[in-house]
């Protein structure tokens, strides 16, 4: 008997630990205390945190992704279009500057100009379709079939390999796969 009220006393004692870090929890998030502006940099266990929850996020969804063959100068052609329209100004360009709105976004945007080929296929495919949330990533995914995913993702494996004037040859929009034609 005694056994039984010194489990129940164990029991008890998680329940009140859990209900006062809930209600620690409340307090902190009605609070205002955690800056959420761009201009304030994350440090720390923040940092960590968030880094290690979308690095596993992406992780544990991209192990059966198929990656086709990338290396099809069509389909560089089109990725590259895609890209210069809608990744080069966050995410760079051979030879090109940071922008001012590549500059602003924080987490900062990875240079995908210099560093493209040293990211998984199967992640770029993962983050370009689905987009990150609370990063100024967008769900290419809604407006985009695989097929262009997949041909961002070749041209965004060739960046750092690609001259500027390469890659604004390439980049350079086909009629027939102009987003913007009527």
């Amino acid at each position: 008997m005694q056994q039984g009220v010194i489990s129940m006393k164990i029991i008890y004692s998680i329940i009140f630990t859990l209900f006062g870090l809930a209600i620690l929890g409340l307090i902190f998030i009605y609070s205002g205390l955690f800056n959420v502006g761009a201009m304030h940099q994350d440090t720390g266990i923040t940092k960590w945190v968030l880094n290690t929850t979308r690095d596993n996020s992406v992780d544990s969804r991209i192990k059966d992704i198929k990656v086709p063959e990338l290396e099809d100068t069509t389909m560089l052609k089109i990725g590259f279009t895609h890209y210069k329209e809608m990744c080069q100004s966050c995410h760079g360009a051979p030879g090109e500057e940071e922008t001012e709105l590549a500059k602003g976004l924080n987490p900062p945007a990875p240079n995908l100009a210099k560093y493209g080929d040293k990211i998984p296929p199967r992640e770029i495919f993962w983050v370009t379709k689905n987009g990150i949330r609370m990063t100024g990533m967008p769900a290419w995914g809604k407006t985009h079939s695989d097929k262009k995913i997949w041909a961002m993702v070749a041209a965004i494996r060739e960046l750092p390999q690609t001259s500027p004037s390469k890659y604004n040859s390439y980049a350079e929009i086909p009629d027939d796969d102009n987003p913007n034609k009527k």
